[in-house]
């Protein structure tokens, strides 16, 4: 058990470092005294300097996360000195191991370290209903992150870097250099751990730390201090950028949590870095993921090339298609597929971003729209009701029309786009369709004058 001997905290109030602390934390807007903070802590310098401060501040309820990505043989070290030093401050303490065979292949070590934190920073937050999280990036983080976006050509979001406060996400080092924080931490004698692995060369941040950054700031003064103001008039021009497509472009488009419509009209004479600005935006407004030049150059392509059909797939499972009118984004990856969901009296199911509902007894007034549709219950209260995808071969008696025809050839004549037709729900009754959910229902199943009894068949886009 680490015994703090050495912590003094009236040392630490009168540091340098911490009247300047306090004025970056003041500057977090909606932050207030007394909040839960989830700090994450590996065990390093920064992050140790992090903790000590946010104690000595005494203002917050702290948890500390700390996440073992057993990349090192003497990781379980780190562990449990945090553990420890939150034991003496009487810290509530998180942790959980990572096992690093997990890695697919071609992903980099370091973005899966990095996804996995921030799984694990998330899951805390919720399940201890705190308000925010809190990490140790610095000054040089910021230097180092620009310099490898730079590399990659990922745009004007990678040219604005680490952001100080990106939703529930704080980082108040952001304003200090990694020397300074060094300095701090001999001064107070905070305890931490040395990660090993911070010298291993073929870590592009690391080359980028050790061969870029640590050589120009010995030849050029408050190079951090230049960066960040390069950093902030670039996330000022992002901001502006933004605010055009938040206030002129975004209102006019059609969009739900899954999908979402774009006016060809309305976006055809507009530059093309406001037009994949606006599908970044569409795609991504919390996590603020970072594209690669090669997503943005194929999106380039994609909306040079004005080909009706055209299609291209974006990341976390989007697709959009270029339609006659529109540009059409569908989230894929909650598609459902070769299931079956069986539907009973009034007992909703969920399926592909729709809820579908069969009401009796004339609960529901009939309404002019193709998500509401009145049968003869007669023919069906004996037969298994089921929701599923439509698949090819199959046919049936679109109402008013005589004969069966395709439901590929009905949805090319009601000129649904492709991704539309990749969702398209039908409803069977002992297996014969009786409804192309939303668009038309069969004939043998409508009410007529000898329709004794008369159900609801109801869908409702669900909006989370």
């Amino acid at each position: 058990m680490i015994e703090l001997q050495t912590f003094n905290k009236e040392q630490i109030l009168s540091d340098p470092i911490f009247d300047q602390f306090k004025d970056e934390m003041t500057s977090f807007y909606d932050l207030e005294k007394g909040d839960k903070i989830v700090i994450s802590v590996s065990g390093g310098g920064d992050s140790m300097a992090l903790l000590f401060l946010m104690e000595s501040l005494n203002e917050f309820e702290l948890i500390v996360v700390h996440v073992n990505h057993h990349l090192r043989k003497d990781s379980d070290q780190d562990e449990l000195l945090v553990r420890q030093i939150c034991d003496s401050f009487e810290i509530i303490f998180y942790s959980t191991s990572l096992n690093p065979n997990e890695i697919e292949k071609g992903e980099s070590v370091e973005q899966w370290a990095r996804t996995k934190r921030y799984e694990y920073l998330n899951q805390i937050m919720k399940q201890t209903n705190s308000n925010w999280i809190m990490t140790a990036h610095h000054g040089n983080d910021q230097v180092e992150t620009v310099l490898m976006n730079l590399s990659r050509q990922s745009g004007i979001a990678g040219l604005c870097g680490i952001g100080k406060q990106n939703g529930y996400v704080l980082r108040p080092f952001l304003g200090f250099t990694k020397r300074a924080l060094t300095l701090f931490v001999e001064r107070a004698q905070v305890p931490y751990r040395e990660d090993s692995t911070n010298s291993n060369l073929s870590i592009p941040r690391n080359f980028i730390r050790h061969k870029i950054v640590k050589p120009w700031e010995k030849n050029v003064q408050n190079l951090v201090n230049s960066i960040k103001g390069s950093v902030d008039h670039f996330s000022e021009w992002k901001d502006a950028l933004d605010f055009f497509i938040m206030e002129m472009i975004l209102p006019k488009v059609k969009q739900s949590d899954n999908e979402f419509h774009i006016p060809l009209n309305l976006i055809e004479t507009m530059p093309i870095l406001v037009k994949i600005r606006l599908v970044q935006i569409l795609l991504d407004r919390t996590n603020h993921e970072i594209w690669s030049k090669h997503q943005i150059k194929i999106l380039k392509s994609f909306f040079h090339k004005e080909e009706i059909g055209n299609e291209h797939i974006l990341p976390n499972g989007w697709k959009i298609l270029r339609d006659r009118t529109s540009i059409i984004g569908k989230n894929m990856k909650e598609i459902t597929k070769n299931v079956h969901m069986e539907l009973l009296p009034n007992n909703p199911v969920d399926f592909n971003h729709y809820r579908y509902e069969l009401l009796l007894d004339n609960q529901s007034e009939l309404d002019s729209n193709q998500n509401q549709e009145w049968v003869d219950w007669s023919l069906l209260k004996n037969q298994k009701l089921e929701i599923r995808s439509w698949t090819d071969g199959d046919s049936f008696q679109p109402l008013g029309m005589e004969g069966h025809q395709k439901i590929s050839d009905f949805l090319i004549n009601e000129k649904v786009d492709r991704f539309s037709k990749e969702s398209q729900a039908v409803m069977t009754a002992n297996d014969e369709i009786i409804w192309v959910c939303g668009r038309r229902l069969a004939d043998w199943v409508k009410l007529t004058k000898n329709t004794k009894e008369t159900a609801t068949l109801n869908r409702r886009q669900i909006i989370i």
